[in-house]
Parts: C-alpha cells; sequence; structure tokens
C-alpha cells in the first residue's frame, strides 16, 4: 500500500529575527514529531530520526527555506546553514537539512551516528552557536500530530473499504476509521538504516522488530502489525496496522520500544467511519467541517486537597465555573476535545515545559459572551452570580454560600452577544470519595499505581503531574489521564502511561508530583435559546481530590 509522505505538513514554521551569532534554546532540540524535551524519559533523539532545533538567528529570516530536492544537504549546507554533530566517539558529522530558518531547523540525524551524549553545533553566515549537548540512542519513537506540538489528534491516514488502493485519507472526527481497516500511524525514531540518507529511499526498510503498538487500552497483536520501517521519505517512518473494535473520538494511540514509550495521540474510530459520536463526544448531524463548533459548559466543583506540608489536614473548596467557546474546522481537527481520552479503561500523556505545564491544549478557541450566568442552589430563593472573569469564561466560589450539598442545581444565562440565553437543571448525588488518598504516598512508575473510590456515579478521571526541576521556568515534565466508570470501584494506571512520565523533584519541602481522582458525578445538556447560539452544552458536577506524592 502506497502511503504519501506527511513530512512536509508537519516541519514548518519559524520566525524572523535579525542576523547575529546563532543561539539555541536551552532543551532546543528534540524529536520533530513528540517535540519531547530532553530530560523526560521518552526526550532523546534516536540515530537516523528526524529532529528539531529551536533557537535564534540560526538562519534566514522570513519563512524559512527547506530543501526541494534529492540528495538532500548535509555537508554544503542549506542557504549558508549547517549543523555539525559531534558523536560519544569522537566523531564530527553533518546533520541533514531537510528546514532552516533564523528559529528553527528540521534535520535528519545521520544513522552513523555513535549512541551516548553528543553535541551539536548551528553555524549560519560564518558565526556558529555555542554546542549543546543531548543523547542519542537507537531507538525513540515519536508520532506526528496534527497540531505540531506532540499532542492531540495524530497524523493518521487509513484506507476504507472498497477505496482504490493507494488512495488513503486523512484520519479525523468527520472521517473515522473503521474497524478492521488498515491505518497508518506516521512519525520518527524506529531505529537507524544503512546506506546514504542524503538520497531518497526506493522503498520502505523494516525497522524495530518488536516495537509494540497501542490502541486505546489494547496492545495491537504483532500479526496485525503489518510494517514498521523507514518511509520513503528520510528519517520518516510509518507503522500499518490493523484497526481495533475500539470505538471512540479520541482513542488514544503510543508506540512502545523497549521501555520507551512514545508521545500519546489520538485518533478516531467509528462503527461506520463518517463522524464520531462517544459518550463524552456527540458530533453527529453537525456539519463541523463548514461551521466548526461552538460549545459550552457549565460545572459545579468540590475540591478536596491534602496540604503537602504538615499537619497534612485536607481543605475543601466549592466551585461554580463555566466556558463558551468557538473552534474553526482547522482548530477543532488538531484539537485533542478538552479530556484527550473518550474510551474506558484508557489514557493519554501530555509533555510540557515549565510554565505551560498548565496548558496541554495548544490549541486557542474564540471565546464566546453568554451574558451574565446564575445559580440557584438546593432551597435557595436567591440566585447567586457567576461574574465573567474574562470574555466566555466564569467563576465564582460557593463555598460561603451554596457550597455543593445533594440536590437541585438551576443554572440560568440572560444570554450575550455571542449565545442566546438558557436554564438548565442538574440534581448533584451524594459525594464521591477517594478512599486510599491518605495511603498513597509514592508512586513507583515501573508499577503501576491502584486507586480506589466509594459512590459516586457517571465516570471518573484519573490524573498525575510530575516535573523534573523546581523550578516551573525552565523544569520539563509530564502529565497523565486516565477514564474509568465510576461504577468500576477501582482503576490501575498502567506501568505503560508511568513510563512516560519523570522521576519528580524535590521543591526544599514537597515532590513536585500530584496524583487526582475526580468523579463526574452528574451532567446533563443544554442548548440556548434561540438553538443557533451552541452546538454542544453540558451541566455537570464533578468531586475532585488531590494529593501530592513523588513518582519515583
Amino acid at each position: 500500500m502506497k502511503i504519501l509522505s506527511q513530512a512536509c505538513a508537519v516541519l514548518l514554521g519559524a520566525t524572523a529575527v535579525a542576523v547575529a551569532q546563532p543561539t539555541i534554546s536551552a532543551n532546543g532540540m528534540v524529536n520533530a514529531a513528540s517535540a519531547i524535551q530532553a530530560g523526560l524519559p521518552n526526550g532523546d533523539v534516536a540515530q537516523g530520526s528526524i529532529f528539531s532545533i529551536y533557537g535564534n538567528n540560526m538562519g534566514p529570516t522570513g519563512p524559512g527555506i527547506s530543501a526541494m530536492s534529492y540528495p538532500l544537504p548535509s555537508t554544503g549546507g542549506l542557504d549558508g546553514v549547517t549543523v555539525q554533530v559531534m558523536d560519544s566517539e569522537g566523531v564530527s558529522r553533518d546533520a541533514i537539512l531537510l528546514f532552516v530558518s533564523a528559529g528553527q531547523i528540521n534535520a535528519v540525524l545521520p544513522s552513523a551516528t555513535a549512541p551516548g551524549q553528543a553535541s551539536l553545533t548551528v553555524a549560519y553566515n560564518g558565526q556558529s552557536s555555542a554546542p549543546q549537548t543531548f543523547t542519542v540512542v537507537q531507538r525513540s519513537v515519536g508520532l506526528f500530530t496534527r497540531n505540531a506540538a506532540g499532542s492531540g489528534p495524530g497524523i493518521v491516514q487509513q484506507v476504507h473499504p472498497g477505496a482504490p488502493t493507494g488512495a488513503p485519507t486523512f484520519n479525523d472526527i468527520s472521517n473515522s476509521a473503521i474497524p478492521g481497516e488498515v491505518a497508518v500511524l506516521w512519525g520518527t525514531g524506529l531505529g537507524p538504516v544503512t546506506g546514504d540518507e542524503t538520497q531518497q529511499p526506493v522503498a520502505p526498510v523494516s525497522l524495530a522488530a518488536g516495537a509494540e503498538v497501542w490502541v486505546g487500552d489494547q496492545q495491537i497483536s504483532p500479526a496485525n502489525v503489518t510494517f514498521q520501517g523507514r518511509s520513503t521519505f528520510a528519517g520518516e517512518d510509518q507503522i500499518n496496522f490493523v484497526v481495533p473494535n475500539i470505538l471512540g473520538c479520541y482513542v488514544p494511540v503510543f508506540v512502545k520500544v523497549g521501555n520507551i514509550v512514545s508521545n500519546t495521540v489520538s485518533m478516531s474510530i467509528g462503527a461506520s467511519g463518517g463522524t464520531c459520536s462517544d459518550p463524552f463526544n456527540s458530533y453527529t448531524g453537525l456539519n463541523l467541517q463548514a461551521n466548526g463548533l461552538r460549545r459550552g459548559s457549565a460545572t459545579l466543583v468540590q475540591t478536596t486537597v491534602k496540604s503537602p506540608l504538615p499537619p497534612f489536614a485536607n481543605t475543601t473548596q466549592d466551585t461554580a465555573a463555566g466556558t463558551f467557546e468557538s473552534y474553526n474546522w482547522t482548530q477543532l481537527a488538531a484539537s485533542h476535545g478538552g479530556l484527550g481520552v473518550s474510551v474506558y479503561g484508557a489514557c493519554t500523556v501530555f509533555t510540557f515545559s515549565g510554565a505551560s505545564a498548565v496548558s496541554s491544549e495548544p490549541i486557542v478557541p474564540t471565546y464566546l459572551d453568554a451574558g451574565a450566568l446564575s445559580l440557584l442552589g438546593p432551597g435557595g430563593v436567591t440566585p447567586i452570580p457567576i461574574p465573567a472573569v474574562s470574555k466566555g469564561e466564569y467563576s465564582a466560589s460557593l463555598t460561603s454560600t451554596l457550597g455543593m450539598a445533594p440536590g437541585n442545581y438551576t443554572l440560568t444565562a440572560t444570554g450575550g452577544a455571542d449565545v442566546g440565553p438558557f436554564t438548565s437543571t442538574l440534581t448533584v448525588p451524594p459525594a464521591f470519595v477517594w478512599t486510599d488518598m491518605d495511603s498513597i504516598t509514592s508512586v513507583t512508575r515501573a508499577s503501576g499505581v491502584t486507586v480506589n473510590w466509594t459512590g459516586g456515579q457517571g465516570y471518573v478521571l484519573i490524573e498525575g503531574y510530575s516535573e523534573i526541576l523546581a523550578s516551573q521556568t525552565t523544569g520539563p515534565g509530564a502529565s497523565f489521564i486516565c477514564l474509568a466508570p465510576a461504577s468500576a470501584g477501582s482503576f490501575t494506571v498502567p506501568p505503560n502511561v508511568l513510563l512516560a512520565l519523570p522521576a519528580s523533584a524535590l521543591s526544599p519541602a514537597y515532590p513536585l508530583g500530584w496524583l487526582t481522582v475526580e468523579n463526574v458525578a452528574a451532567s446533563t445538556t443544554f442548548t440556548p435559546n434561540p438553538p443557533n447560539g451552541l452546538d454542544v452544552g453540558n451541566f455537570s458536577a464533578v468531586f475532585q481530590f488531590t494529593t501530592t506524592l513523588a513518582y519515583n
């Protein structure tokens, strides 16, 4: 099956700066697909893989220059730019350049580069950067994504039954894969090849026998991984596999080689293809490509946090919040849908750097004015206002007013410039309890971790976070989120997920890691009046418990 190269779709973009001495950003060399930083368990660079360098003054200003023909430039450079790599054996080689600009360079690390600690320098117009060190490994897979940031929907193709040979289509929430057909993951880092890598490969080359492909919470049978190896583009890998019967709009997918887990991406799988639908996302009947998506959410949250410092007491807060937003099709196709997972038993992982830890979704929507919001609780006669903190985002503390006692709550919106008025009533059930929160004081990543709870309705999210450095200005880290039905009473986060997290750093007083168990206990939909104000509206009640701990 012939699959078209996707490298051009994900290896673009740079910013214009004045020509001066090239500088490479701290941790500025990453796998071009996953963008995972050095220091994380999957942040090393594989022999023969495509990597990106971020910095300043590294090449021409403007949109940048791409290599347009074979042989690809290495020793002679591209538009005055060269990248030289010194490996652990003291051998110097020129990287094979794909794209150069002032702020970003994409290149192939020669397969002959020896594993171990290496360094590279960027030279442009006779000036060279300071060297940056990095670690070379044989294999470390990164999967390309639509947002070019290593998270959310992956660049996945499929051949639907009856489609002409060689006519794959791109997977997205409006074009789901069908169980039993063949899909293709695109990535880089499956391993080194032999031969002249500046020349176009004449045929795909099998690599990395034994690489595991995981979809949802299931490993694809090796017999159903029909190809894994280098494509016909330098440094770019493809993995062909048979789509399992796991239905959802955002089904997590990752590749594992040894104990190294790739970034997690998502794909859409539907029983009949077309626009996806699952218990957490309903896009049926919507023309997403033409109209995008306008959605709103309102949430009542009771948050219980265990202090990381003596006497380790729990504090509880009650909050009401709302968000109203709009996505065009380009944004929506690259978005991870909020949770990033829509299959029970499955998990997804996000990586971050420093201050960006609070945002795993790099897609910024357009926020919508819904007017004034208010909330009336059980037995109440006076609505509590939920003020807007910015356009389309609302928040209010309920701790000293309504709280979150069981009973009926009515949310009212007057309507604004973008969203029509609506009223929605939600019944909050008795509280959910994470029963073993106090007994889980650390997590051994290679062993997984099991959490247990009582009560609750709906579904449960198990979330975690671990950071390498005590300073959030520079320290990379990773977080995960898993999905389980509340009726299960327990969930085990598997080692495959936790192995993508780093060991937690220590601040002066406590570890920089946490674990959260969150029950979305009740939920109802709402639509504004007139109905064209929003495509999707949801009013939910959430019980959330968080403890600080170390991931070892």
